[in-house]
């Protein structure tokens, strides 16, 4: 296939040549693309598997990388996670043809997976440094991964932040102003309330999926991604009440992801927004996972919801890092 970087060869890395991935000449220093695991564990895990793991070289040399990823098991990848430009000038054009020839060999016209029960292809997950907008050498490596995505034919979905809270932080005091029941035991009212949720909310995920299909069936997809989590299930589950009426005015939907505890949601309805109630929500979650003994406890919330990111920081999270994604 011809390129705008005729002397550059775009391909998918096989069995028994991962650590390829790994020869990349200019690998970022400024946090950009930074995650928890390296690589080997990522391709170690089953993450990163031959055929989705993608280099661009040149004169022998790889010049930019891309990776793709899903859950072990799974058909097709759920993601691009890990995507370096390369050095030299013309780093935006190399990035985006790899992208192009990757894209087009791994996405057929029937993709879907659990992230995209709608089709599309697997969105681009850009992992930052917290001051990532504040350092130079931060937002110029950003920028030009973005710019190489974006020229590849993605687009800005959201960023979010990711927030982390430990016990040093200590407990936050349970809320004196509502009252918590187990949303297990009215699922009618659980369902209502994030239908409610749903239908006006700054979450970008829960937002199109409720402008596609309307809140209800947003919701639903809500409450079935936060079923297939690792956590107890539905026990953690909570609906906050009025205390006299007992009208509920939101809910939250503590669980587990595989690696720390998490919120899987959280949401007050529209008519109870203003007063501070997101942050009770949160501090009941806190503290379900202090009495089951979690340490840690990971979140994450879209860059645009700013009552959300001030709930957690009022219940001692630290903002670790901020991600960009693009569909």
């Amino acid at each position: 296939m011809e390129t705008a970087v005729p002397d550059v060869t775009f391909r998918a890395l096989g069995e028994g040549e991962l650590a390829r991935f790994q020869d990349f000449v200019d690998p970022p220093r400024s946090g950009v693309g930074d995650r928890s695991r390296i690589y080997e564990q990522f391709v170690a895990d089953g993450d990163y598997r031959a055929g989705w793991v993608w280099v661009a070289e040149r004169d022998g040399a790889v010049v930019a990388r891309a990776a793709f990823a899903a859950p072990p098991g799974e058909p097709l990848p759920w993601c691009l996670d890990w995507f370096d430009t390369g050095a030299g000038p013309d780093r935006v054009a190399v990035g985006a043809e790899l992208l192009r020839a990757a894209y087009a060999a791994l996405v057929p016209p029937d993709y879907a997976t659990p992230p995209h029960p709608d089709g599309g292809r697997p969105d681009y997950h850009l992992f930052l440094p917290a001051t990532w907008r504040e350092r130079a050498d931060s937002r110029r490596d950003a920028e030009y991964r973005i710019a190489a995505a974006e020229r590849a034919g993605l687009r800005l979905f959201t960023e979010r932040v990711n927030l982390r809270r430990t016990p040093d932080a200590g407990l936050p005091p349970r809320s004196g102003r509502l009252r918590f029941t187990t949303a297990a035991d009215d699922p009618g009212a659980l369902s209502e309330a994030l239908a409610a949720v749903c239908s006006d909310t700054r979450d970008a995920y829960a937002r199109r999926d409720a402008e596609r299909h309307g809140p209800r069936e947003a919701a639903r997809m809500i409450l079935a991604e936060v079923d297939t989590m690792p956590g107890p299930g539905r026990a953690w589950w909570r609906l906050a009440r009025t205390p006299g009426t007992g009208e509920v005015v939101g809910v939250v939907l503590p669980t587990r992801n595989p690696y720390a505890a998490t919120i899987g949601y959280v949401g007050v309805v529209p008519r109870h927004r203003g007063n501070g109630y997101a942050g009770d929500l949160v501090a009941e979650a806190l503290h379900l996972f202090a009495e089951a003994g979690e340490p840690v406890v990971d979140d994450a919330t879209d860059v645009a919801n700013a009552a959300m990111v001030a709930a957690f920081r009022r219940n001692g999270y630290r903002v670790v890092g901020h991600r960009v994604i693009l569909e």
